[in-house]
């Protein structure tokens, strides 16, 4: 798939990277044998450092609603980075929400990424373009000993005063400059020709004409899948599969790392992951080249999600299997059960494929397909007593057979008619599916449960609780039960 000429854009969320695919690396200074002159001296291409920002109307005068930008949100502070300034400056170093953050751009090879940057005594740490290369990636430098050096996708410091200090990755998504607007409408943008002060007055006069933003620098670079300007020198890439400029998010939790290129993805897609231990989801729109990975893990429950017909003005809308809440693509339940409830970001970033697999070669990729689902039939139903005897008592009998493969039978009892639920956990408390909700009449009453959850997937062997209830007139009950398989 072939880059656009378009803007990047960054969210923020606070899960730091793990270190654990680094350990690769048996010295990080070996990296200081891989640095390449990328042309310019250090400091010959400008960070910005704390811009001045104007209303998303006013940056609409230069910045197209196709472009991508940059986008950070700290404490309820959201701000927008053209990425037309990354092609020309790669780093702006910025407080937003009471933190300090850096927010870098490689245009040769396709990588945003935000970095933490408040040092421990609560003042800014502040990065320079060093004017190096490795796999074509930018090199940054730390302004704390003007010596230590942080490939930007590593984000380690590879010699100097910091060597082996690893910075904290923030979470990271694309989007175009309109989507970006109908996210944050009360967003700032970062102003061209501002945050240059450290710099001569010869230097930062070029700047300040907004038709040195027009264009990407590097001409059909992006799209080229022969055309390098830096060699890439600590691997090989792996392009068997894809080409060299396609796109990918590259996801880096515990020791695991994993690709998802945007080809695979689009048009759009929800993706039910798991990677390192923790339970995903990729949420991914092409058109706006909008990849956003969050956690699927909401108040201590996995839930799984489904694509549906978007009501918002974002274009892409799930549910959840398990209660059936709306979200958006912030992450933000909008109606149901979860309503209110907000989805946890996790870090990532967008790169080239080449760069991606040079300095990731053990990265698994994400197979087409996996972990999208339809939308489920429903995962309650109102069942009909099983005789027409009208009990005394409320009882919920052990399930039988037990323990059970792969399926059971489950008797119960109502009294009196009303709303019941008959609901299974497993053992961490977690809702696997329900079997029954709504208003039922009094009577005996048997159901089957196959072993499989809301989406029909077959769950683990183990110990389950089944939940019987009708909280109208306070009777529950409740028993355990063992799939063995």
């Amino acid at each position: 798939m072939k880059a656009h000429t378009t803007i990047m854009l960054l969210l923020l969320a606070t899960i730091p990277a793990s270190a654990g695919v680094f350990d690769q690396f048996a010295d990080i200074g070996e990296l200081t044998d891989h640095l390449n002159s990328g042309g310019p001296p250090r400091d010959g291409i400008p960070a910005m450092t704390n811009p001045e920002f104007v209303s998303l109307e006013v940056a609409s005068s230069w910045v197209r609603d196709t472009d991508l930008v940059v986008g950070v949100v700290r404490n309820g502070e959201a701000k927008a980075y053209p990425e037309n300034l990354g092609w020309w400056h790669e780093i702006v170093n910025d407080r937003i929400g009471g933190e300090f953050v850096t927010v870098t751009l490689c245009p040769l090879t396709g990588t945003p990424q935000v970095f933490h940057a408040t040092a421990a005594n609560g003042s800014q740490i502040e990065f320079g373009v060093s004017g190096l290369l490795i796999n074509s990636n930018l090199v940054m430098y730390d302004r704390r000993d003007n010596e230590t050096l942080y490939p930007q996708m590593v984000y380690t410091g590879i010699n100097g005063r910091f060597k082996g200090e690893q910075l904290e990755l923030l979470p990271a998504i694309e989007t175009t400059f309109a989507m970006w607007k109908k996210m944050y409408p009360e967003s700032q943008v970062a102003q061209f020709g501002t945050g240059l002060e450290r710099y001569s007055q010869q230097q930062s006069s070029k700047y300040q004409s907004a038709d040195r933003f027009a264009a990407y620098p590097y001409g059909d670079y992006r799209t080229n899948d022969g055309y390098f300007i830096a060699p890439v020198t600590t691997g090989r890439p792996d392009l068997s599969t894809y080409s060299a400029k396609e796109v990918i998010t590259g996801i880096c939790l515990g020791d695991e790392l994993r690709a998802y290129p945007f080809a695979d993805m689009a048009p759009a897609a929800v993706i039910n992951d798991t990677l390192g231990g923790h339970e995903l989801l990729v949420l991914f729109d092409l058109e706006s080249r909008t990849s956003i990975p969050y956690s699927r893990v909401v108040d201590g429950q996995s839930l799984t999600f489904y694509q549906v017909q978007a009501e918002g003005d974002l274009p892409v809308e799930f549910r959840d299997v398990e209660t059936g809440s709306r979200w958006d693509m912030l992450g933000v339940a909008v109606d149901g059960a979860l309503a209110g409830s907000r989805l946890e970001q996790l870090p990532s970033y967008n790169s080239m494929w080449f760069a991606w697999s040079t300095y990731w070669p053990e990265s698994t990729i994400w197979e087409t397909g996996d972990g999208i689902i339809e939308a489920p039939p429903p995962i309650t139903a109102v069942l009909e007593p099983a005789t027409a005897t009208v009990p005394v008592g409320f009882d919920l009998a052990q399930n039988h057979p037990n323990p059970f493969n792969p399926d059971t039978r489950i008797h119960f009892t109502l009294p009196v008619g009303g709303q019941m639920t008959l609901q299974i956990y497993n053992a961490a408390g977690q809702r696997v599916r329900s079997l029954a909700d709504g208003a039922h009449r009094a009577g005996v009453y048997d159901v089957t449960w196959d072993g499989t959850d809301g989406s029909g997937r077959r769950v683990a062997s183990g110990t389950y609780l089944y939940r019987l209830e009708m909280p109208g007139v306070g009777l529950r009950q409740g028993r355990s039960m063992t799939l063995a398989q």
